[in-house]
């Protein structure tokens, strides 16, 4: 009885962890990203940032950040250029 019970548990274990990468890539966590090119292509040919982040399933601050203006202190390596 020992046996099988244990045989059980160990069948239940590989089978945790040989599904369990399987429903990580189903769930969409490695999905790829989408380029910011097409997103600017997007809205330039006339979409709003909201039917954009809906039709290519991004965030809405995804399509601003590729949307927005660059800064124009240049960010974090510019600044570190100046100082150094």
């Amino acid at each position: 009885m020992k046996r099988t019970g244990l045989a059980l548990v160990s069948l239940l274990a590989a089978a945790v962890l040989v599904a369990s990468p399987a429903l990580a890539a189903r769930k969409g966590a490695h999905r790829a990203a989408v380029p910011c090119s097409k997103i600017k292509e997007a809205i330039a040919a006339g979409k709003t940032a909201d039917d954009v982040a809906k039709e290519m399933n991004v965030s809405a601050a995804r399509v601003k950040s590729c949307t927005a203006a660059p800064s124009k202190s240049g960010g974090k390596k510019a600044a570190a250029k100046k100082a150094g």
